[in-house]
């Protein structure tokens, strides 16, 4: 029986397996011709591809290892206040600014008629209870060694109501106190912009003591254990963006503040040397507090060293990557103690640990295709042998 085979070629489809297997060395001889032309559609295809259907590739940037002079610093912001300690109507302002005032001295008082009717009422309840605990202890004067239950009773009920009274003076007077902005230091008032008869809560006066200038600023709790009273301070006031002012850590308060952002604060004082500037208090500004400084070391900028403490250095034409031993980092350098030289050029921004192996900086993939596809005399494509 005469067999059928039905083969499936380009262009092609026969009956006869024969005749079939006859043809095929026919089909897939190429001549030179065919071989060019196969070429370039190969070649087109990988540009159309590189070209069109990737996104263009983002050049390699690369830096060098300098000498230079480092510090590792904490940043601060600058903050100061003097309000009262309750709301109420303002009475009276006793200073303007530019007055010279005293510690202790009052500044400016709040209405205090209704607390001072409060506060003579509990000192009445007190000479009351007073009054009457003492006629009891005198009652019970002689029973010293023979006093009964109930008159112990009677006189401890006494002794008590007339202690309650007097927390309640002590109170009363209390809130009278908070009632008046007192100053904390010798000084002179550079804001007091209140008017009599407003309601004032958040209001401010402000006294600065110029014989020795502050610069007030919060410090991130996270960086607290790098502080360290005496450490030296460069602070940066926006009136004066290009002169850099020297100072040195006099405080670290104990208290935190919260932020506007939740972020939770330490309060640090600066000491200003002597800044020859023309001195107005509340301007604001940015202070560097030093918690390290090296001189004249090696340094890298922070984005070419990678998670695993390396980077990767180019030598010649070739990338490899290289441990190194990293020190103090400021806000944009690091330093470099160990793993490379001075004038060494660096790749800037590196990819992730483990994605670079020794290779070649000009690795242009249609080079390596095209030096794939070599024509020989005889009109065949061969690959590299």
């Amino acid at each position: 029986m005469e067999s059928f085979f039905y083969a499936k070629l380009p262009f092609l489809c026969v009956r006869d397996y024969n005749t079939a297997v006859m043809k095929i060395p026919r089909i897939l001889k190429l001549s030179k011709k065919k071989v060019v032309i196969l070429a370039i559609l190969v070649v087109a295809t990988f540009l159309g591809f590189n070209i069109f259907g990737r996104k263009a590739e983002i050049p390699l940037q690369f830096t060098q290892v300098k000498r230079q002079d480092i510090k590792s610093t904490i940043s601060a912001s600058d903050s100061a206040s003097l309000k009262f300690k309750s709301s109420g109507k303002l009475a009276f302002v006793n200073v303007k600014v530019g007055d010279q005032v005293y510690m202790g001295q009052i500044l400016a008082g709040l209405d205090t008629q209704d607390l001072e009717i409060t506060l003579q009422q509990a000192r009445n309840t007190f000479v009351a209870k007073d009054a009457a605990a003492k006629r009891v202890e005198d009652d019970l004067k002689d029973h010293n060694d023979d006093e009964t239950f109930l008159q112990k009773e009677t006189r401890t009920a006494a002794q008590v109501a007339r202690d309650n009274a007097f927390d309640s003076v002590k109170a009363a007077e209390k809130n009278i106190q908070d009632m008046f902005i007192v100053s904390p230091i010798s000084g002179t008032v550079t804001q007091a912009n209140f008017i009599s008869g407003q309601i004032a809560g958040d209001n401010v006066i402000q006294v600065v003591n110029s014989s020795d200038i502050y610069f007030d600023s919060e410090v991130d709790e996270a960086d607290i254990a790098k502080l360290q009273i005496g450490q030296k301070a460069e602070v940066i006031l926006d009136a004066y963006p290009d002169k850099t002012l020297n100072g040195t850590l006099d405080q670290i308060k104990p208290q935190v503040n919260t932020t506007s952002t939740g972020v939770t604060v330490i309060a640090a004082r600066i000491k200003l040397d002597d800044p020859k500037i023309i001195f107005v208090d509340g301007l604001s500004g940015q202070a560097s507090i030093i918690t390290g400084q090296s001189k004249n070391v090696l340094t890298l900028p922070q984005e070419s060293v990678r998670e695993d403490g390396s980077v990767v250095v180019s030598e010649g034409e070739t990338l490899k990557p290289k441990k190194v031993i990293t020190g103090i980092t400021s806000d944009i350098d690091i330093e470099i103690k160990e793993g490379l030289s001075d004038g060494e050029k660096v790749l800037l921004n590196p990819p992730s640990s483990g994605a670079f192996l020794n290779q070649s900086r000009n690795s242009n993939p249609l080079t390596r295709i095209l030096r794939s596809i070599r024509i020989n005399p005889g009109g065949r494509a061969n690959g590299p042998r």
